[in-house]
C-alpha cells in the first residue's frame, strides 16, 4: 500500500517561533502571506499588483492546472487584513513581487530547520 502523507497545520508555538525568526520586511512579507493565504511559493513570487482586488479583499491567482501545465486554473484567495497592509506598503513602490521562485525557496530554506514550514 502506498504511503499517504498528511500535512498537519502548525501549532501556535511553531507559528510564533516562525514569525519571531523574521528579521526583514521582505521575510515578514513572505511568511505572513504564505501562512495567512496558503499560496504556493511560485504563486506568491509571480504575484502582481493587478492580481489583487483591494476592495473585495481577495487575490486572483492563476496556477496549476490546465492542459500541459498551461496555468489556466483560476483560484480566488481571501486576503487577510494583516497581509493587505503589508501588500499596501510593498506595492506602493513596486508593481510585482521582486523575488524569483528559486530565491523564494532559498529564503524559506534559510530559516532554521526547526522553524521551516512542513514540506513546502
Amino acid at each position: 500500500m502506498a504511503y499517504n502523507f498528511v500535512r498537519e497545520p502548525l501549532n501556535s508555538e511553531e507559528y510564533d517561533r516562525l514569525i519571531n525568526a523574521c528579521w526583514s520586511f521582505r521575510e515578514k512579507l513572505v511568511v505572513w502571506t504564505l501562512l495567512d493565504t496558503g499560496l504556493r511559493i511560485s504563486e506568491f513570487c509571480n504575484l502582481g499588483r493587478e492580481q489583487i482586488q483591494w476592495q473585495e479583499d481577495q487575490i486572483v491567482v492563476w496556477g496549476k492546472g490546465g492542459r500541459y501545465g498551461s496555468r489556466r486554473k483560476r483560484r480566488v484567495v481571501p486576503l487577510t487584513l494583516r497581509v493587505k497592509k503589508l501588500f499596501e506598503l510593498y506595492f506602493a513602490t513596486n508593481n510585482r513581487i521582486a523575488i524569483s521562485v528559486r530565491n523564494g525557496q532559498r529564503l524559506i530554506k534559510r530559516w532554521p530547520t526547526e522553524l521551516r514550514l512542513r514540506n513546502l
